[in-house]
């Protein structure tokens, strides 16, 4: 993906770009930054490729939450066919009364245990993006105060 200017990238073909490729962008705007701007120009410039690593972390957070919800939806399908199956497979060896539903939702449970870890770590992930998310937005704005600073000091 090549840069040149602020809000750079479509957000109608941004999803054809691969995570590495993403990542890769991320890392040349970064490398981009001036790390103690001093003029106008300079901090202009940081914000801006503050504005579009923002974009290309927000693209991540859209296909990890997507990512996510399919998982869950997944994990809740599984848990209810393991109920109704375990359920059903109880009556049909077992002549006396079934145990209590919460016991078949257990065993349920136990079944999609390795799925839900997975939940955990993609929740983890997308938590750490869309901190890193609020970080770079929170550096955007002081670098927008610290603009108006410099316009009033002019």
């Amino acid at each position: 993906m090549e840069f040149s200017k602020l809000y750079m990238f479509n957000p109608f073909t941004i999803q054809n770009a691969d995570s590495k490729q993403i990542a890769d962008t991320y890392t040349k705007l970064q490398n981009e930054l001036k790390e103690k701007p001093d003029t106008g120009f300079e901090i202009s410039k940081n914000i801006e490729l503050y504005a579009n690593m923002n974009y290309l972390i927000g693209e991540m957070i859209a296909r990890i939450q997507q990512e996510y919800d399919t998982l869950k939806t997944d994990i809740s399908i599984s848990e209810n066919k393991q109920v109704y199956m375990q359920r059903k497979q109880w009556q049909e060896t077992n002549k006396e009364k079934a145990p209590a539903m919460s016991y078949f939702e257990a065993m349920a449970k136990e079944y999609v245990k390795e799925d839900s870890k997975k939940l955990a770590e993609l929740g983890a992930r997308l938590f750490r993006f869309k901190k890193a998310y609020e970080s770079i937005d929170s550096k955007q704005n002081a670098l927008k105060k610290k603009i108006e600073a410099i316009r009033y000091e002019i």
